[in-house]
């Protein structure tokens, strides 16, 4: 995400949007790297700064659990930053046993069988 979106989101006028950030400040499904600035960047206040009417943050799963309701059916746009712990998933895998297909192939793979498909070949 870039935070540029956020201000593309406000000028949309997008009152259906419910924009949820899971920030367990790690990019865990690539290998757990830390995410810059983790634990320091403020979400919900760039939300806030670039004109989100509705802002909501969680740190407790009861209080989210409990706004839920009220996310769902307020017009927004709006924005959730939800602080959970890592996890322990490890990387994506690109082998045959990967549960989800498309992460079965690389980018540059599949920018080859489009190309081809493209181009006519049956491959």
């Amino acid at each position: 995400m870039t935070l540029g979106t956020l201000a593309t989101v406000v000028g949309a006028g997008a009152s259906n949007l419910v924009l949820i950030v899971v920030d367990n400040r790690s990019y865990e499904i690539t290998g757990s790297q830390a995410v810059p600035a983790a634990g320091l960047s403020d979400y919900a206040a760039m939300a806030e700064a670039v004109g989100f009417p509705r802002v909501f943050c969680f740190d407790d799963p009861r209080e989210y659990a409990e706004a839920v309701p009220d996310i769902l059916t307020t017009p927004g746009p709006t924005l959730v930053h939800v602080r959970v712990e890592p996890g322990s998933e490890g990387p994506i895998g690109r082998s045959a046993e990967e549960p989800a297909r498309y992460l079965r192939t690389s980018l540059a793979e599949w920018s080859r069988v489009l190309r081809d498909a493209l181009e006519g070949d049956p491959e």
